[in-house]
């Protein structure tokens, strides 16, 4: 999973989940204040996203079901 900029990404396994930077560099350089403020605003906007894919992931992991949808009782 990863989001709208394609900078990061999550990882699931055993242990649980992480997130990934694809690359060491997240930006271009910048130099005037909207252009950081959008830069910015778009990094936090993909680390949400991960945020919820994670939180996603970890409410089926709480309810042990073996596929996704699928409940501890099905």
């Amino acid at each position: 999973m990863s989001g709208i900029l394609d900078k990061f990404y999550v990882e699931h396994g055993a242990h649980g989940s992480r997130v990934l930077a694809r690359s060491l560099q997240l930006t271009s350089y910048l130099s005037d204040d909207d252009n950081i403020d959008t830069m910015i605003d778009l990094l936090k906007e993909d680390l949400d996203a991960c945020a919820r894919e994670i939180k996603r992931v970890a409410r089926i992991n709480a309810r042990s079901a073996l596929f996704e949808g699928w409940g501890a009782d099905a």
